[in-house]
């Protein structure tokens, strides 16, 4: 499946938006290859592996996240390119260009403007690498404090 996904910060990555239903999904990406219920039991997350794309419900089966592994398929914010399938450039810049006071909790960036958050990439761990995007209220989850992150290689 090649298919292009299009950020629009708090409403979703076309044609995935946050509210719709996890049948509503697999009508538009097909049937996952894997499931994977949350830890506490609070929904559950289907992965497309080839894509490297994994949607995630609440206990209502309504979308609540989307996360992208780079290499897997085509990303644009806002229709600007972020990924294509032959190249995954860090993306933090582009986000820093529209929100430029990230914050860190246990290695992950904030985009707290934009509902997104990245890993892997300001820390050079090139296994964690990846984006996930959310709704407004996501960041109310996020229980370990959150400070300022060492941006020093993007300035």
């Amino acid at each position: 499946m090649n298919i292009a996904f299009n950020i629009e910060p708090f409403v979703g990555a076309h044609p995935i938006r946050f509210g719709m239903s996890r049948a509503e999904v697999h009508q538009l990406l097909g049937e996952p290859e894997s499931s994977q219920a949350v830890w506490g039991g609070s929904g559950t997350t289907d992965f497309w592996n080839e894509s490297r794309i994994s949607v995630g419900y609440d206990t209502d089966g309504i979308v609540n996240h989307v996360g992208f592994v780079p290499g897997g398929c085509e990303l644009q914010l806002l229709n600007a390119p972020l990924w294509s399938l032959d190249m995954q450039p860090d993306p933090n810049p582009e986000l820093m260009r529209r929100d430029m006071t990230p914050v860190e909790s246990v290695g992950i960036l904030y985009f707290r403007d934009l509902g997104i958050s990245t890993t892997g990439y300001h820390d050079d761990d090139e296994n964690q690498r990846a984006l996930s995007v959310m709704p407004h209220g996501a960041w109310d989850v996020v229980d370990s404090p959150c400070v300022e992150p060492s941006l020093k290689k993007y300035r």
